[in-house]
C-alpha cells in the first residue's frame, strides 16, 4: 500500500542515509592540565551542552512539524450547468433532465463540501443567447446552497446554448485564477453550441475557449447528457482542457462504445458516475508539496516504497529537485544511498556505477589462451574483478602454444641437443654429417683476374650451413685459392715471349 507517514525532514534522511552524524556540542574551554574542574565551569558547560542538545533536537523536528501544519489548498471547483430549455426534456428513469442534473449536484456538492470550495454558474443569462454569469462565488459552503442557487427550471423555449460565450466569460472571476489553489470547471450541457441566428462556423469555438482556461491553469471538465450533444466538440474541449484520459478516442460519436475523452451519461445514474470521476479527479493528491486534498498528510501515494523520498522531492515548503526518488518501487533507491555495482543509479544522481569496473554477481572466464590452457572464472565482488580462480598450465613445450598459461610462448621449452625451438618446432644448429666432404665444384673455363692478378675460384662449392661449416669452408677456399693462384702465375710465366 501507498506509504502516507509524516516525511522525513532532509536532516533525518541525512542521518538514515550514512551521513555524517550532527556535531557534537563542544566545551567552552579545555579542562585545567593537572587539577580538577571548577564547579562553576562544569556548571556552565553543562548548561551550554544542554542547550546545544535541545537546539539540535529542534533542527531534527521543526521542519517536520512545520510542514504538517501548514494549511491545505483546497481545490475549486466551479460547475457550470447548461439552463438551455432542452434540459426540460424528459429522462429516462423519470423526471427531465433538469431534476436530474439537480439531484446529481446536490449529491457530488455534499462529497465535496467539506474539502473543496464550490462555485457554480448557469448559462444562458438571463436568456437566449447570454453568457452564463456565476450565481453562486467559489467558496466553502453547503450543497444544499449551492443548489438553491440553480433556480429555476429553465423556460420551456428561447434559450439556447453558449458553451463558447459562457467559458469565455470565466476569465472575468477571480478566484478562479488564484495560483494557490487547483483550479477546476466542470461544463454540463445537453447540446451543441448553438445560438439564433445559428452561425455553422462557431461549432468548434468551446474548444478555443476551453484550451484559454487550461492556458491560465484551469482543468476543464466536460459532461454530455443525452443524446443530443455534440461529441467531437465535447471531446475536442475536452482534451484542449486537459480533462481528457491518456488514449481516449475523440471521434467516437454520443451513443458509441469505447474510451471517450469527455464524460457522458443518458440518465441520473450516468451523471452519478460521471459526477464521480470528476470528483476523484478533484481531490487527488498531486505530488507537489501541498496537501491538496486537506487530509493532513503531504503528497501520500507518492512514496510507495516507503524510504522517506517521494516522485516529485517533496520538501519543506515545496519540492526538491535534488530529492526525487528515481525509483519508487525499491526503498534501496533514494538520494543519498550508497551506489552499489548493480547496473542501477542507486543515489539517483544521474549516473549508474560511477567507479565501478564491474556489476555485482557478475562473472567471467579468465585464462592467456583459451584452449592452450584450462582456463579459471573471475568474480565481480565490489565492483572489481576478483582473481583468476581455477586456472591450470602445464610444462612449457616447444608447439607455438601457451602450455603452463603465462601469457609467454614457448618460452624455456627444451630440445634436443643441438637443436633450438624455432616457430614451434625443434630446429637443428647445422645439417647432419654424412661423413665425406662435399667436391668442390669444377673451374669455369674462364675466370677473370682478381684484384690480386689471379684468376681463381674462391667459391670452392656451396658451404656446409651452421658453424661448422662455416670454419669448413674458410679453409677450403683459402687452400684452393693458393693452390689454383700458384698454378696460374707459373703458366703465364712460361707463356711470356722472349
Amino acid at each position: 500500500m501507498p506509504s502516507s507517514r509524516r516525511l522525513e525532514t532532509p536532516i533525518a534522511r541525512a542521518a538514515r542515509a550514512g551521513g555524517p552524524p550532527l556535531p557534537r556540542a563542544g566545551l567552552a574551554h579545555p579542562p585545567p592540565v593537572g587539577g580538577a574542574r571548577p564547579p562553576r565551569a562544569v556548571g556552565a558547560q553543562l548548561a551550554l551542552l544542554a542547550v546545544t542538545l535541545w537546539a539540535s533536537l529542534a533542527a531534527l523536528t521543526c521542519a517536520e512539524v512545520a510542514r504538517a501544519d501548514l494549511p491545505c489548498a483546497p481545490a475549486r471547483v466551479l460547475f457550470v450547468v447548461d439552463q438551455s430549455s432542452s434540459m426540460r426534456d424528459p429522462a429516462p428513469g423519470g423526471g427531465t433532465k433538469w431534476d436530474a442534473a439537480r439531484a446529481a449536484l446536490r449529491e457530488i456538492a455534499a462529497e465535496l463540501a467539506p474539502t473543496v470550495e464550490l462555485g457554480l454558474a448557469v448559462f444562458p443569462h438571463p436568456r437566449a443567447c447570454g453568457p452564463g454569469v456565476v450565481v453562486h462565488p467559489i467558496g466553502l459552503t453547503r450543497a444544499d446552497a449551492l443548489v438553491d442557487a440553480l433556480g429555476a427550471p429553465p423556460p420551456r423555449a428561447g434559450n439556447h446554448t453558449p458553451l463558447a460565450e459562457t467559458l469565455d466569460a470565466l476569465h472575468a472571476h477571480a478566484a478562479l485564477f488564484d495560483a494557490a489553489h487547483a483550479a477546476h470547471v466542470v461544463l454540463l450541457t445537453d447540446g451543441w453550441q448553438w445560438c439564433d441566428p445559428h452561425d455553422p462556423s462557431r461549432r468548434f469555438a468551446p474548444v478555443t475557449a476551453a484550451h484559454g482556461l487550461r492556458a491560465r491553469g484551469v482543468v476543464v471538465h466536460v459532461v454530455g447528457f443525452g443524446a443530443g450533444v455534440d461529441a467531437l466538440t465535447l471531446a475536442r474541449a475536452a482534451v484542449a482542457g486537459g480533462s481528457a484520459p491518456p488514449g481516449c478516442d475523440p471521434r467516437l460519436a454520443a451513443d458509441a462504445e469505447g474510451e471517450r475523452c469527455y464524460h457522458h451519461a443518458h440518465d441520473i445514474a450516468g451523471l452519478r458516475r460521471a459526477f464521480g470521476a470528476v470528483a476523484r479527479a478533484l481531490t487527488e493528491e498531486v505530488c507537489d508539496g501541498v496537501d491538496n486534498d486537506c487530509d493532513g498528510l503531504v503528497d501520500e501515494g507518492f512514496d510507495r516504497d516507503g524510504d522517506g523520498f517521494t516522485t516529485c522531492g517533496t520538501s519543506p515548503g515545496g519540492t526538491d529537485p535534488a530529492w526525487v526518488d528515481c525509483d519508487d518501487e525499491d526503498p534501496r533507491v533514494f538520494p543519498g544511498a550508497r551506489e552499489r555495482c548493480n547496473g542501477r543509479d542507486d543515489d539517483c544522481d544521474g549516473s549508474v556505477d560511477a567507479g565501478c569496473a564491474c556489476h555485482e554477481g557478475e562473472a567471467r572466464e579468465c585464462g592467456r589462451v583459451p584452449g592452450a590452457c584450462a582456463t579459471g572464472r573471475q568474480h565481480c565482488v565490489g565492483g572489481l574483478w576478483s582473481v583468476c580462480e581455477g586456472e591450470r598450465g602445464v610444462a612449457e613445450v616447444c608447439n607455438g602454444l601457451d602450455d603452463d598459461c603465462d601469457g609467454v610462448v614457448d618460452e624455456g621449452a627444451e630440445c634436443e641437443d643441438g637443436e633450438l625451438c624455432l616457430a614451434g618446432a625443434c630446429e637443428p644448429l647445422e645439417p647432419p654429417w654424412t661423413g665425406e666432404p662435399a667436391a668442390p665444384e669444377e673451374a669455369p673455363p674462364y675466370a677473370a683476374p682478381s684484384l690480386y692478378g689471379c684468376a681463381c675460384d674462391p667459391s670452392g662449392g656451396p658451404p656446409p650451413s651452421g658453424a661448422v661449416g662455416l670454419l669448413w669452408w674458410l679453409l677450403t677456399f683459402r687452400r684452393g685459392s693458393s693452390r689454383r693462384c700458384r698454378t696460374n702465375t707459373s703458366t703465364r710465366r712460361r707463356a711470356r715471349p722472349p
